[in-house]
C-alpha cells in the first residue's frame, strides 16, 4: 500500500480519532441528538448525518464518477440545506439506523480508497469538472469531517453544561 492510501485511510478514521462522528455521540440519548441551543442551529444528529452525506457525494460522485443516486431518500435531510431539529426528529424514527448508514458510508469510502492506484490518486478525478485529484477530494472530505466533528463537540459541551445548570 502506498503512502497516499495510508494517509487517506488514516484521515477517514483508521487511526485519526477525530474522523468518527458516531464515536463523538456515544452515550447521547435521542432527545440530546436533536437538541439545539437556539433557533437556526443544526442539531448534533444533523452534523453526524451531514458528514456521511457529503462524504458519499465527494467520494461516490467526484472520485468514483458514479451517476446513480448515492444517498437513500430518507437521508437527503442531511444534505447541504439547513434542517431544524424538530424537522429531523419527525423524519428520523430510528437514530441507530442513521448510525448504521454512517458506518456503511465509511466502509464504502475505505473500499473506494483501496480501489485507487497511486496514479489515480494524483490524476484529475473522473467526476470533478474542475479537475481536482482524488487525493485532493479525500483531503477535502477529511477537512469537512473535522469541521463538523468540532461542531458536534461544541454542541455536546453546551448540552452537558446546560445539564449542570438544571436544578
Amino acid at each position: 500500500m502506498s503512502h497516499w492510501h495510508e494517509v487517506a485511510h488514516f484521515m477517514l478514521g483508521r487511526g485519526f480519532w477525530y474522523a468518527d462522528p458516531v464515536r463523538e455521540v456515544r452515550g447521547l440519548e435521542r432527545d440530546e441528538l436533536f437538541w439545539v441551543p437556539g433557533e437556526g442551529v443544526f442539531c448534533v444528529l444533523w452534523h453526524v448525518g451531514h458528514i456521511a452525506h457529503r462524504e458519499r457525494v465527494h467520494i461516490g460522485r467526484f472520485i468514483q464518477n458514479r451517476q446513480e443516486e448515492l444517498i437513500p431518500p430518507e437521508y437527503e435531510v442531511f444534505g447541504p440545506d439547513w434542517r431544524a431539529g424538530e424537522h429531523l426528529c419527525d423524519r428520523i424514527p430510528d437514530t441507530d439506523e442513521v448510525f448504521d448508514w454512517v458506518r456503511e458510508v465509511r466502509r464504502l469510502s475505505h473500499e473506494a480508497v483501496d480501489s485507487l492506484s497511486d496514479q489515480d490518486m494524483l490524476r484529475p478525478a473522473q467526476g470533478d469538472p474542475d479537475g481536482h485529484s482524488a487525493a485532493h477530494w479525500l483531503m477535502i472530505t477529511a477537512a469537512h469531517t473535522s469541521l463538523h466533528i468540532g461542531r458536534i463537540q461544541m454542541l455536546r459541551a453546551m448540552l452537558e453544561r446546560s445539564r449542570q445548570h438544571v436544578p
